[in-house]
């Protein structure tokens, strides 16, 4: 298995983080990362994202939540030879900020393979999270 993250404290509601990461529609109109994206981020939903490091690459995802708290984003090979589980984890605190964690785990028997071909995804979730925060906040301020 391999697997990276990234995280972030963010000074504003979990339903104010909650709102962002699951509104599809405007995945393009902050910097996520993520330069094209079709399908509703609900739960048993599916989606088709292209991200600003994988080009013109599609990757289909099933999507599964537990509303305001943690979604994840499954795609992969058939029969196992590799899945892809990106999982969001909100955590709220009780002075009005979200702890914000994303989880990348790659598995399956051609991980290794493909592994080599793909390019690191550690900066990219860094960055996506600090999207996340930068627009959270910003949208925060005017929800007060």
């Amino acid at each position: 298995m391999h697997s990276v993250e990234a995280e972030a404290l963010i000074k504003a509601r979990d339903s104010t983080v909650w709102d962002i990461i699951t509104d599809a529609g405007n995945y393009t109109v902050w910097d996520s990362g993520i330069t094209h994206v079709t399908g509703e981020l609900r739960n048993g939903g599916t989606i088709k994202i292209r991200t600003r490091t994988c080009g013109s690459r599609i990757f289909r995802l099933r999507v599964q939540q537990r509303p305001g708290e943690v979604m994840t984003w499954t795609g992969g090979l058939p029969l196992g030879l590799i899945t892809g589980v990106c999982t969001f984890t909100l955590e709220p605190h009780d002075d009005g900020k979200t702890h914000l964690r994303v989880k990348e785990e790659i598995t399956g028997p051609l991980r290794g393979l493909v592994g080599k071909a793909m390019p690191d995804a550690r900066q990219p979730l860094i960055d996506y999270v600090n999207a996340v925060r930068k627009r959270s906040e910003i949208l925060g301020r005017h929800a007060q």
